[in-house]
């Protein structure tokens, strides 16, 4: 690691998501990743936080990627930081989830 950037595959082991799925997320633009002179993902704190926004919005919460990205769209107007914004969710996952 370095300068606290980590490589996919440990992003993936501390996250407990499969390497692809982060690329999918980098595909449809959900995160950007810096790359290293050899082109190899580097990922950054605010980088892991917005994954574990998407895991959260899609694994606890059932949302597809096109809500996520109105939601990061939404806290972004809102003037939400990353780190805000995963509080926010937390705070209110309760709120959000459909009654059954």
């Amino acid at each position: 690691m370095k300068n606290n950037l980590l490589k996919i595959g440990d992003v993936s082991k501390k996250l407990g998501i499969h390497d692809q799925t982060i690329r999918m997320y980098e595909a449809k633009e959900l995160v950007k990743p810096k790359r290293s002179p050899n082109n190899t993902r580097l990922f950054s704190r605010i980088d892991i936080i917005k994954i574990t926004i998407i895991i959260t919005l899609t694994q606890e919460l059932g949302m597809n990627l096109s809500g996520v990205k109105m939601v990061f769209s939404l806290a972004k107007r809102l003037h939400m930081s990353d780190d805000e914004l995963l509080d926010f969710i937390y705070d209110h996952i309760n709120d959000f989830q459909i009654k059954s």
